[in-house]
């Protein structure tokens, strides 16, 4: 999950732009959190953002590719790659960092199974 600081200094000044977040180093790449809510990684000097069926379209739409992690036994995570055009468009990052947050706090909502 190597992330070099050119990749930071491009995504992150993007991100923080519209909204508040903080940034963890995890396993070589970068958790990203908004109101302490973990919605996004940044590896292999990709940004992903997380998703389930409420903003998976937006995605699909946009061709965009999951976030897997590599290794003896690929893992396909809930994650997908962030479109350029949506980084560069401060409304469409906005909304799409909610969606994110939202799919985040589903998820913590979530009974766990016994």
């Amino acid at each position: 999950m190597p992330v070099t600081q050119a990749a930071i200094d491009h995504f992150i000044p993007k991100l923080a732009a519209v909204r508040e977040i903080t940034i963890k180093k995890m396993f070589g790449g970068l958790g990203i959190y908004a109101d302490g809510v973990f919605f996004a990684v940044l590896d292999d000097d990709r940004l992903y953002f997380k998703v389930d069926d409420n903003n998976r379209t937006f995605y699909d739409e946009h061709q965009t590719e999951e976030w897997i992690i590599k290794g003896e036994s690929p893992q396909v995570m809930p994650y997908r790659e962030v479109p350029k055009t949506t980084l560069e468009n401060p409304d469409e990052l906005a909304t799409t960092i909610d969606d994110a947050v939202a799919v985040a706090l589903r998820k913590k909502t979530k009974p766990k199974k016994r």
